[in-house]
């Protein structure tokens, strides 16, 4: 699979090392300061370098098939969990309802989702995955495994097993649990 290389920007700090910045949805934005390995680094520091440039080429992964990142999460928590009211999946993606709203648009737009009355309640919208939603989620899950295969070449399966066991307790232990904070889970690779 050809695709360009996303630019990874850096800044230099008043004593000569790079800056980090993490953006809002907590993807790191530029690379880290952490040249991996010297003395005196902090463990944190290994994980900024391939953090930032495996969140930028997984932005450009759901990007390249017309998703944002949060769409492209909308879209798996919809396949793992099958039709959601439009209540419950602002709680889910912890959205203010206004901003699913903005965010549910573009991806009816495209036939992506459809929203329907509830049937046992007509207050409520459920929200469904269509076919063509399936697909495509398909197609950028399949690129961003892309984008980790890429990352990650140099570790053999065992050791992408253990680092991924790994990262789900640090991930678990910064989201209380909440695991549906990264890819949708039906997507992931087995870890056991």
């Amino acid at each position: 699979m050809s695709r360009p290389t996303p630019a990874l920007g850096s800044e230099r700090s008043s004593e000569g090392g790079e800056q980090a910045s993490v953006d809002r949805d907590g993807d790191a934005g530029e690379v880290g300061g952490a040249r991996g390995g010297e003395e005196g680094d902090e463990f944190g520091g290994f994980l900024w370098p391939p953090g930032a440039a495996q969140g930028a080429a997984r932005r450009w992964a759901h990007t390249a098939n017309g998703l944002t990142p949060r769409q492209f999460h909308i879209l798996g928590l919809l396949h793992d969990r099958g039709p959601l009211a439009q209540t419950d999946l602002a709680a889910e993606t912890d959205a203010a309802a206004s901003v699913l709203v903005t965010q549910l648009n573009p991806l009816e737009a495209e036939a992506l989702v459809t929203r329907t009355r509830d049937p046992r309640d007509r207050r409520r919208h459920l929200v469904l995955l269509t076919e063509k939603g399936q697909r495509l989620l398909r197609t950028a899950a399949a690129a961003q495994q892309q984008v980790e295969d890429d990352l990650f070449r140099s570790l053999n399966e065992s050791q992408r097993a253990q680092l991924t066991q790994l990262l789900v307790l640090v991930r678990d232990d910064l989201t209380e649990g909440n695991e549906h904070c990264g890819t949708p889970a039906s997507l992931d690779r087995k870890t056991s």
